[in-house]
């Protein structure tokens, strides 16, 4: 009896410490209907390659930047995209 007394206690306080957050990226990241985390847009940020190609923007969704213009979900070239 102590000893399921013993395992109920470790089992509650183990529970306790899980994280139950929903969202799964690292701060400053995204995650997109696909499960995939993008970086956060930010001015500038299409300098910084090694994150890629695709960012978050606040107010319009996934963007791309390719070719040195930036493209909203629907391949349509965005003309202002400042916040």
């Amino acid at each position: 009896m102590k000893k399921n007394i013993l395992l109920l206690a470790i089992l509650i306080t183990s529970i306790s410490f899980i994280n139950c957050e929903n969202d799964p990226c690292d701060e400053g990241y995204t995650q997109l209907d696909n499960g995939v985390c993008v970086p956060d847009y930010i001015t500038g940020i299409e300098q910084k390659t090694e994150l890629g190609n695709v960012f978050f923007h606040s107010e319009l969704g996934a963007v791309t930047y390719k070719n040195g213009s930036w493209f909203d979900e629907n391949n349509s070239v965005i003309k202002n995209i400042n916040n």
